[in-house]
């Protein structure tokens, strides 16, 4: 039976529709713990569908996995090193047809999966902290609250040493 239905007529399910959103599939036990900028849809395979690309976090600390759905059935998972922060599916090439390669921010790497497979692992060169910043940080471990004068001296786009936005 259908979950709303057309104007004049009354519904017939059995609990009624929560505002103007529509649950397609609703599986409380899934299992998928992650962020909305690790999720995203795309064509895999060529065949004009799209699926489902998702960075699980798993527990935190285990079991991060990318996963792939097609429809509610899970189509593929690879295990990842470390926690995902993003994801995104682009295309690498102009080879027909056009499949896209899903990129995973994980850790200081960036992955790259082609056809669902380790392709490339790009790794951020790692940047010094600024020492104020660091002051900063050491007041906060020690248990003491941060200077607001160090504080005052750091640039920040887009702000005046007053504090008033520009």
């Amino acid at each position: 039976p259908p979950l709303a239905s057309s104007a004049g007529s009354s519904c017939c399910c059995s609990r009624p529709p929560a505002g103007k959103w529509l649950d397609a599939h609703y599986d409380p036990v899934a299992g998928i713990y992650t962020f909305s900028s690790c999720v995203d849809l795309a064509d895999l395979s060529g065949d004009g569908e799209n699926r489902l690309v998702v960075g699980d976090l798993g527990s935190g600390s285990s079991g991060m996995k990318l996963k792939v759905y097609r429809g509610t059935a899970l189509m593929s998972e690879s295990t990842l090193l470390d926690l995902p922060a993003g994801l995104v599916a682009f295309f690498m090439d102009l080879h027909e047809p056009r499949i896209p390669a899903v990129a995973v921010a994980s850790g200081p790497c960036i992955y790259v999966y082609k056809n669902l497979r380790p392709y490339f692992k790009f790794t951020l060169p790692g940047l010094e902290i600024n020492t104020l910043e660091q002051v900063c940080l050491c007041h906060q471990e020690e248990g003491r609250r941060a200077a607001v004068g160090p504080l005052a001296q750091l640039p920040v786009s887009g702000a005046r040493r007053d504090g008033r936005v520009c």
